[in-house]
């Protein structure tokens, strides 16, 4: 095959990856195997409640997508990459597949043709009627899911922006602000890189409440990091403003 049509091909059948892989992520397969140790698909299946033969399909399926490994027995090992997948790995992907592939995301792909037609951008709004912050009010499981993938990419992300950035002088800055920062980890990232320096995370309140997910008192960084509630798409306060905000009693964790 021609490499352009080739090409094409692989992008029209894309989909097809990216379903496995949240198939697998949903069904909790990556927990049940374990790199350099084979395991046979009828005992992942009896301890996921799976069917068999349908489970047997979908790792091989895993394996031609660098997942897993089958040996010649029918057993399955994962791979470096599919470790990732684990919901125990310090970088854990597993939440991220489960929220950009699973349903909500999914449908909201459909409207991509009469967003660039009309120039509306929201593809969530038009699926669901509201933004998707709000729809994570909503829908708990939502919500947990999205707070858990946002979490669980934050290493990955720090790093490399962190990196991105190293070479910027911030000595002539004494305060930032991470909007929409979620759990907190870009910003201690900065904090860690810069020790002059102090930061603000402003997110939604609901999130910012989840004080056993704040990274800022599990880095130790509590005395130099303040979380703030607010809606960063209604209005976000100057600088100034959001110092003074901050009720050090209530916020110090």
């Amino acid at each position: 095959m021609p490499a352009a049509l080739d090409h094409v091909v692989d992008l029209i059948f894309g989909r097809w990856r990216s379903q496995i892989l949240h198939a697998g992520a949903a069904l909790d397969i990556f927990d049940h195997l374990k790199l350099g140790q084979d395991r046979p698909a009828l005992s992942v299946a009896s301890e996921i409640n799976a069917d068999l033969p349908m489970l047997y399909r979908l790792l091989r399926a895993l394996a031609t997508i660098g997942l897993v490994e089958e040996n010649d027995e029918n057993g399955f090992r994962l791979t470096e990459a599919g470790a990732l997948l684990r919901t125990d790995h310090p970088q854990s992907l597993c939440a991220m597949a489960l929220l950009e592939e699973g349903p909500q995301h999914y449908a909201i792909w459909k409207h991509l043709v009469a967003m660039i037609r009309d120039g509306r951008q929201n593809g969530f709004e038009r699926e669901f009627g509201m933004m998707a912050f709000d729809y994570a009010n909503v829908d708990a499981r939502y919500g947990e899911m999205f707070d858990q993938a946002m979490s669980s990419y934050s290493a990955m992300q720090t790093e490399m922006v962190v990196a991105a950035l190293s070479d910027l002088d911030l000595s002539g800055v004494g305060t930032l602000c991470d909007v929409a920062g979620g759990h907190g980890h870009l910003a201690c990232g900065f904090l860690k890189a810069h020790p002059h320096l102090s930061a603000i995370v402003l997110d939604r309140p609901e999130v910012v409440a989840q004080a056993d997910r704040l990274w800022a008192p599990r880095l130790g960084f509590a005395d130099r990091c303040r979380y703030i509630g607010g809606d960063m798409f209604g209005e976000v306060p100057p600088a100034d403003r959001l110092h003074a905000q901050i009720d050090p009693a209530r916020l110090e964790r």
